[in-house]
């Protein structure tokens, strides 16, 4: 479950749901919680959600809307997260996942230690900066 805030901070509804709806991401570690702010004006999200009022609040499950509420109203924010945290218990993501020791349904496995990204991270710090000027070199006189 994703809950979006649409708000404002020139917004006096906004700013005295803000404490609540603060409080409700602290108590809720798996639904997403995210804020728009819309200070500046409209931008391209809340155009494509169609938001016409302050504050906003609209669920998603996935990338369904599931519920959407216009104004601060408190007990509505509470009921309706209640109601969806439950029974979007798939979260953002959907499909099979995977491990980062590669098992699962893959075929094949991936050892880190021997990636460029481990050599790189155990190199010796000199070394680093050496083959950086190199690359500056060429960056600049090369191309």
């Amino acid at each position: 479950l994703q809950v979006i805030d649409f708000t404002a901070s020139w917004c006096p509804p906004c700013q005295a749901i803000k404490p609540v709806f603060e409080a409700l991401a602290k108590d809720n570690a798996n639904v997403n919680f995210l804020k728009v702010d819309l200070s500046e004006g409209t931008n391209d999200l809340a155009t494509e959600y169609s938001v016409t009022a302050m504050p906003t609040f609209i669920f998603l499950v996935g990338d369904k809307e599931v519920h959407r509420i216009r104004g601060a109203n408190p007990a509505a924010l509470k009921s309706t997260i209640a109601q969806h945290a439950q029974t979007a218990s798939s979260g953002a993501f959907s499909g099979q996942g995977r491990t980062l020791s590669g098992k699962g349904e893959s075929s094949s496995t991936y050892s880190v230690s021997n990636s460029l990204t481990s050599r790189w991270s155990n190199m010796n710090p000199q070394v680093k900066v050496l083959i950086a000027l190199g690359a500056a070199y060429v960056f600049f006189w090369l191309i």
